[in-house]
């Protein structure tokens, strides 16, 4: 398959813009939610029905606990 894309015209397009450095904006940062009782972080989420809100309960020891998006947007659909 060497040279496969080699017959296609130049078709002289200019350059994509240069990013800005930090994080991709096409991605989303995640950190890993653990408890705050006992720092577990085999910790489900049970309920995201009032996002940005999403109640967790914790595996190790049971006590329940939210957590909140902070860059979370609503985009009106």
């Amino acid at each position: 398959m060497d040279g496969f894309l080699d017959d296609l015209p130049d078709l002289d397009l200019p350059d994509p813009p240069k990013r800005r450095g930090g994080p991709d904006p096409d991605c989303v940062l995640w950190t890993r939610v653990r408890c705050p009782y006992c720092s577990s972080t085999d910790c489900p989420v049970y309920n995201s029905n009032n996002i940005p809100i999403r109640y967790h309960k914790c595996r190790q020891c049971g006590h329940s606990f939210k957590s909140v998006e902070t860059n979370w947007t609503w985009d009106g659909t």
